[in-house]
């Protein structure tokens, strides 16, 4: 695990040779896979560390096994019986206590919740934040002073013990547990949820005087230390969920009509919800009893609601481009005046704007801050050092880029997620801490190579859920589920992945491994040794066309960098290199450190010699090599040749068409903007544009596509273009983007440009060309293309085509 002192390939920084390491996840991108699998093995397995390295003792800090962690034990492990964690869970769910159902007859100390409260701990009705121990049956006295020893009663883990149950039965489709623990599910639902906590009519409301969400509330959910409670937006999202769980439950029992009870309640609610909650770019935390929003910028209540579905596809757009904006600077932490919202790369902050004193409990403040004698030891822990205040925790990661691939696309996504793993990777100890939990022996330490403290950021020990921020790759990108109808795969990759596995996926108790690809390799050389630095010389690389292509890609290094841009482009030859004539040359921008970066091209056929170059980086950028490659071409720097051959892929990835209007007899010169309109009535992941250059060989533009939202436009895909080839296509790929209306725009335009029309072309009433923002007859010369994946079982045998938006369903 040393990192060397220049470039480094992510990926090499952290490979899992024990025996005893469980590396399910394979992908087409090396500096994906290897990252990942440690990061199960870490964070999800739990094995400790022993200095830098696993050893071969797993912690129970691989489950929550309490019940504020119900649903996140079971949507970290449900998928999977390896080391027996489905079962384990299981066990921890039906053992949690839920008052009247559970709990004894006559339980001393009395029991002070009604019948179908879930307790907040596994072993106490309350949350233990009273700082009573067998050890220390004094609390502190600022303890003392907050909670009078007594703890505080919760309520996330009311819902999510439901959440719990759907998820586990979904997956193990074990009749016994579902008939042990539906009528469970139905007390805590009718009686708690609907009926104590009022959810019949209305959002949920903390029963009692203790939960009320004012300056005199306790804290009412995991989020200890925020006076959260009255309408909390947390509790309510996670009841929405509980709401449509217990319709799959009750129709896998063969209850119909308790189903549609419950589904029917549950479509009421998201406009409930936006009532009390919604500020107009956010779901405030929570409205206290007096009827007033408080609103902290709490990303850790936005992001898991719009994974479970409660906002409208605008609003999701206005959510996300508010986490996409500056926050409030920090003033405390490893990044003090940081106004970035993911300044911590793993996550966004828990909140974007400081807690006030007024929301927090100080109930486990540290002494003082003798650097800021302004603040006593009531105030919130300063903004920036504490995870519930301006820092983050690792778990928030995975609702982050589920909620972008709801919402937006793989391309959005996966960027979050390629950082969040290499964040890991380049720390010596994976972003762990070891001071005094069972995660780790050897020497203690409670900071991280970027400066962070165990505090500032929650990784580890006490956090078992961070091992779902790796889940995306399985649950998104993969697009792999259950529900009544069985265990779905509906790939979503990014263009940035050809294909992704995932071995010892559990389903009923059949163990399989799940393949999906959206092309084939038809040549390529992916191995990634030596770094050549691009700076400025041209670096090229040839092969032979041996079949069929449409894309072509490079894997590239920027040094620890993300976010550069550089040229690709792609020649042919017909007289084994004596001249070239071009194909396709792109600008490629936010390029991640150490992926592969793909580049459509119009269809190409075979036996004719092609040529990649890579040039003029934005900043220090090298292209991967392997000196010992004997592939068919060679490897360039300038007109020196080079050992082996640079990393280079060339695919062919099956595309369906889904519109094309080649009409042309009219050329719309570019000054300023030209647009078509059009319906995608499917999902759709490449486009081309027919487009003139009048005879030049260095004109360019810039492509957006933008997506009507209910709200107007939003830009989705942006893409520069080089170099363009005279009445050619040039085609855009990108991540597969949902049905609806979309406006593709050209701009910017370098050189003479012009975007062919066809005049008389009706394609229908919302289809429309323009020039600078008027619309002229007819249609542009354009195709839209939809992907196909191949699905991959081979314990079940199957081998099939899905085309992009639709699923394979296996119901054994």
């Amino acid at each position: 695990m040393k990192r060397a002192a220049s470039l480094v390939l992510a990926a090499s920084l952290t490979v899992s040779t024990s025996a005893f390491a469980t590396d399910p996840f394979q992908t087409s991108s090396h500096s994906i896979t290897s990252p990942a699998n440690e990061f199960w093995n870490i964070y999800g397995l739990g094995w400790h560390l022993t200095g830098t390295t696993l050893s071969g003792t797993r912690s129970n800090s691989s489950y929550g096994g309490n019940t504020a962690w119900n649903e996140w034990d079971a949507l970290k492990f449900a998928w999977t019986n390896d080391y027996n964690a489905r079962n384990a869970v299981m066990g921890f769910v039906q053992g949690s206590l839920v008052n009247g159902v559970t709990t004894p007859a006559n339980p001393t100390p009395p029991l002070e919740q009604p019948t179908g409260y879930v307790w907040s701990w596994s072993i106490e009705e309350r949350w233990p934040d009273d700082c009573v121990t067998p050890e220390k049956p004094i609390p502190p006295k600022r303890c003392e002073d907050a909670h009078a020893r007594k703890g505080s009663f919760h309520y996330d883990q009311v819902p999510a013990y439901i959440n719990g149950i759907h998820l586990l039965y979904l997956w193990s489709r074990d009749a016994t547990f579902l008939a042990t623990m539906l009528p469970r599910a139905e007390i805590v639902m009718d009686q708690y949820l609907l009926g104590t906590m009022q959810g019949a009519s209305g959002l949920l409301i903390t029963p009692g005087v203790e939960n009320q969400g004012d300056a005199f509330g306790r804290p009412s959910t995991y989020m200890d230390q925020l006076r959260s409670g009255h309408k909390d937006g947390w509790v309510n999202a996670s009841f929405y969920s509980a709401l449509l769980a217990m319709g799959d439950l009750e129709e896998a029992a063969g209850n119909a009509t308790k189903a549609l009870a419950y589904r029917n309640r549950a479509s009421t609610f998201p406009a409930q919800y936006r009532a009390e909650l919604w500020t107009g770019n956010r779901y405030a935390g929570w409205r206290d009893v007096n009827n007033v929003r408080h609103d902290a910028g709490y990303t850790y209540v936005n992001l898991p609601a719009l994974v479970r579905g409660l906002p409208t596809p605008a609003e999701a757009d206005r959510v996300l481009a508010w986490l996409d904006s500056p926050a409030a600077a920090t003033v405390r932490g490893a990044h003090i005046g940081s106004t970035s919202v993911y300044q911590h790369v793993i996550a966004p902050r828990t909140n974007t704007a400081p807690v006030v004193t007024s929301e927090w409990d100080y109930w486990s403040n540290p002494d003082p801050d003798p650097q800021t004698p302004e603040y006593t030891e009531i105030d919130p822990r300063r903004y920036g050092s504490h995870f519930q205040n301006g820092g983050t925790f690792l778990w928030v990661a995975y609702y982050d880029i589920m909620a972008r691939l709801r919402y937006r696309h793989a391309d959005d996504a996966l960027p979050k997620y390629q950082r969040m793993l290499t964040r890991v990777a380049r720390d010596p100890n994976s972003l762990a801490f070891c001071d005094g939990f069972l995660w780790c022996s050897g020497p203690h330490w409670a900071q991280n190579s970027f400066g962070e403290l165990n505090g500032e950021v929650g990784v580890n020990g006490e956090f078992p859920e961070s091992g779902l921020a790796v889940l995306p790759l399985l649950y998104g990108f993969m697009g792999v589920s259950a529900d009544l109808q069985g265990l779905h795969v509906a790939p979503e990759l990014p263009t940035a992945l050809v294909s992704a596995s995932t071995a010892g996926v559990d389903y009923r108790g059949s163990l399989r491994t799940i393949k999906v690809s959206r092309g084939q390799f038809v040549e390529h050389q992916s191995e990634a040794i030596q770094a050549t630095d691009v700076g400025t010389s041209l670096l090229t690389q040839t092969f032979l066309g041996t079949g069929p292509f449409n894309e072509v890609g490079v894997q590239v290094g920027s040094y620890g960098v993300d976010g550069k841009a550089f040229t690709l482009s792609l020649e042919s030859s017909n007289n084994n290199g004596l001249a070239w004539s071009p194909v396709a040359t792109r600008r490629l921008t936010d390029v991640q450190d150490n992926a592969w970066v793909y580049m459509a091209v119009p269809p190409q056929g075979t036996g004719l010699m092609y040529r990649l170059t890579v040039r003029d980086p934005s900043g220090s950028l090298a292209w991967w090599r392997n000196p010992s490659s004997t592939v068919w071409g060679a490897a360039f720097q300038g007109s020196t040749t080079l050992t082996g051959d640079f990393a280079f892929r060339v695919v062919n990835a099956p595309q369906s068409v889904l519109l094309s209007q080649p009409a042309a007899d009219v050329a719309d010169a570019l000054n300023g903007t030209l647009a078509q309109g059009f319906t995608a009535t499917q999902p759709f992941d490449r486009v081309s544009l027919n487009i003139g250059t009048h005879f030049t060989s260095t004109s360019g533009f810039t492509a957006r596509i933008f997506r009507d939202n209910g709200e107007g436009w939003k830009l989705l895909v942006q893409q520069v273009f080089k170099n363009v080839v005279d009445n050619s296509d040039v085609s855009m790929n990108f991540a597969s983007l949902k049905p609806g209306n979309y406006l593709l725009e050209i701009s910017e335009e370098v050189g003479t440009i012009s975007w062919y029309r066809g005049s008389t072309s009706n394609l229908g009433p919302n289809f429309w060309a323009s020039q600078n923002n008027v619309s002229l007859p007819g249609n542009r010369t354009f195709s839209l293309f939809r992907g196909q994946y191949r699905v991959e079982v081979p314990e079940k045998g199957v081998d099939t085509t899905v085309l992009a938006g639709n699923r394979y369903t296996m119901t054994n």
